[in-house]
């Protein structure tokens, strides 16, 4: 309980990371401004497209893709990819008994996952699917060999391709960007993708799992959500004993007084 009401004062996001310059060229935004951007979002946008298309570019500013060499130097713990005791003990508990899904942590809500503000490809497209399947678009999951994007049904049948860690909307689908994977890079705002030449990734084997972030993660999205519920239950529940036990021992003393 100590540790969940310490959480309260401990920030979840390193102080260095409002202001960060990642690969892309982009200072992520402050949690609040990203989150208040997004809260308006469905009232402002004018149709799917531009849901998307402004929700991509949002997770692309708020969530920061730190550097290997800045973890490196700072630890996953500096910036919360190991979830901190503080935020969630159970969590963080996960990961030293699973450290291959849990050390380096990949949020499936994307409020937590933009209150953090760092993580990589997977933990964009999981935070955009996030936020886009609880505003009723039909998304999915794209695994490119060595990077992730998610996808999008904007209108009817049409597939978006939308990656948040580069930063690009590509109005096309999956399979036609693997048919000419240079025509992605037009499409795309930061120069990265072309210096790193990322649109080859379109052109491997890819593959798609259609769904909400359950479809990326089948056990770790509902444990995560159970983690949120038991981090406060497990403690008040061993506390609630407390009280009754004290009321026993008054009525104990009174009884052997008289």
């Amino acid at each position: 309980m100590a540790l969940n009401v310490l959480g309260f004062f401990v920030p979840l996001r390193a102080d260095s990371v409002d202001g960060y310059r990642d690969f892309a060229g982009v200072e992520t935004l402050d949690y609040a401004t990203a989150q208040r951007a997004l809260d308006e979002l469905p009232r402002i946008a004018k149709d799917k497209i531009e849901l998307v298309t402004s929700a991509t570019r949002l997770f692309h500013e708020g969530i920061a893709h730190i550097s290997p060499r800045d973890v490196e130097a700072n630890g996953l713990e500096y910036y919360g990819m190991r979830v901190p005791a503080t935020e969630n003990w159970i969590l963080y508990t996960l990961s030293y008994l699973k450290p291959d899904t849990y050390r380096d942590y990949e949020f499936c809500s994307y409020r937590r996952a933009l209150r953090r503000g760092t993580g990589r490809c997977g933990q964009q497209a999981l935070a955009l699917v996030s936020y886009l399947s609880e505003h009723g678009v039909e998304t999915g999951f794209i695994a490119l060999g060595g990077h992730a994007v998610a996808t999008a049904k904007v209108d009817g049948s049409r597939w978006y391709v939308l990656d948040a860690d580069y930063g690009g909307v590509i109005p096309f689908d999956i399979e036609t960007a693997q048919r000419d994977p240079e025509a992605t890079l037009e499409y795309y705002w930061s120069d990265a993708a072309r210096k790193n030449r990322i649109y080859e990734a379109y052109g491997g084997e890819n593959h798609v799992k259609y769904g909400g972030p359950e479809a990326r993660y089948a056990r770790a999205c509902p444990i995560e959500h159970v983690a949120y519920v038991l981090k406060w239950a497990v403690p008040a529940g061993m506390l609630l004993p407390l009280p009754l036990v004290a009321v026993v021992r008054r009525r104990t003393r009174s009884i052997a007084s008289t």
